[in-house]
C-alpha cells in the first residue's frame, strides 16, 4: 500500500486557471508516480472530463467527480452520493418561475459553454455531459443570492462557489469519498490540495491541506496541519508536493 495518496482540484489547483495548463506541476507528477503515489483527481468536472483528463496526465485509478458526487474507481465500480441531476433541473425550473435570475449549463449549446470557460468545443461535449450537478451563472443582486440559496436549503440542495460558476448540487461535499478512498488505501496518509471555498471540507478531511494561492484562497482555513503556496496554480502545486516529498518521514 503507499504510503501517501494525494487528492487534487483540478481548476487553479492542478490546472493553470486560465489556459488549463498542468506543464509546471510535471516535475512532482512525474516523482509521484516513481514512489508509487497515487493522484486522485476530485473536481467539480464531469466523469468524461476527468476520465479524459486522467489518460493526457498518465493517471489511472480512482477518481472523485461533480464536487463529490461520485466516487469512480475506474474499474467499471462507482460509489454515488448524490441525486441524478434531473432532480436538481426540475428544482431549478421551480426557482426561475418564482423570479430567481440566472442561467446554467442545461440553458446552454456547447458552443456557449466553450466561450464560457475557454474550453475546446470537444472539452464543451464533456463538461456539458453532467450527472449531478448544475453549473450556475448568478444574474441576480446579492439580497436575491441568499434568497435562493436559502430555496435550495428547503429542497436539500445546495449552491458552492467554484473558480468560475456558482454549482447548485445536493447536500454533500468534495470529502464525501475520503472514508471510502482511506479504506481503499489502509494506512496512506492523504494530502489534498484545493484553492476555492469549495475545496474546504476536503482539506478539511485530508491529513495535511495544501491551499494553493489563489484570488479567493485566503477564505480557506483548513483544521489541521496546512501548507499555504506562495505559487497559484500548477506551479504551487509542484512546491507544495516537492517540499513534502523532501521532508516526508
Amino acid at each position: 500500500m503507499p504510503e501517501w495518496v494525494v487528492v487534487t482540484d483540478l481548476d487553479g489547483t492542478l490546472l493553470d486557471h486560465h489556459n488549463y495548463s498542468w506543464a509546471p506541476a510535471q516535475p512532482a507528477l512525474d516523482r509521484l508516480a516513481e514512489l508509487g503515489i497515487p493522484v486522485v483527481l476530485n473536481s467539480s468536472k464531469t466523469r468524461s472530463e476527468i476520465r479524459e483528463l486522467q489518460s493526457q496526465l498518465g493517471l489511472s485509478g480512482p477518481f472523485i467527480a461533480e464536487n463529490g458526487a461520485i466516487l469512480d474507481w475506474g474499474d467499471g465500480q462507482v460509489e454515488g452520493f448524490a441525486e441524478p441531476r434531473q432532480h436538481l433541473l426540475t428544482v431549478l425550473g421551480q426557482l426561475r418561475q418564482q423570479g430567481f435570475a440566472f442561467e446554467g449549463f442545461a440553458d446552454w449549446s456547447a458552443q456557449q459553454i466553450a466561450a464560457k470557460t475557454g474550453l475546446s468545443h470537444h472539452g464543451a461535449l464533456l463538461a456539458g455531459d453532467r450527472e449531478f450537478t448544475e453549473p450556475l451563472e448568478w444574474q441576480g443582486d446579492e439580497s436575491s443570492k441568499w434568497a435562493f440559496e436559502q430555496a435550495l436549503a428547503g429542497h436539500q440542495l445546495q449552491a458552492q462557489q467554484g473558480g468560475r460558476f456558482f454549482t447548485v448540487m445536493g447536500q454533500y461535499s468534495k470529502a464525501a469519498a475520503f472514508d471510502a478512498l482511506r479504506r481503499h488505501y489502509p494506512g496512506a496518509r492523504l494530502i489534498a490540495l484545493g484553492d476555492s471555498p469549495n475545496d474546504g471540507p476536503m482539506l478539511d478531511a485530508a491529513d495535511i491541506a495544501v491551499v494553493i494561492q489563489s484570488a479567493r484562497s485566503d477564505q480557506l482555513q483548513p483544521k489541521g496541519p496546512t501548507i499555504r503556496t506562495t505559487a497559484p496554480g500548477p506551479s504551487g502545486w509542484n512546491q507544495a508536493i516537492q517540499d513534502i516529498l523532501n521532508h516526508r518521514s
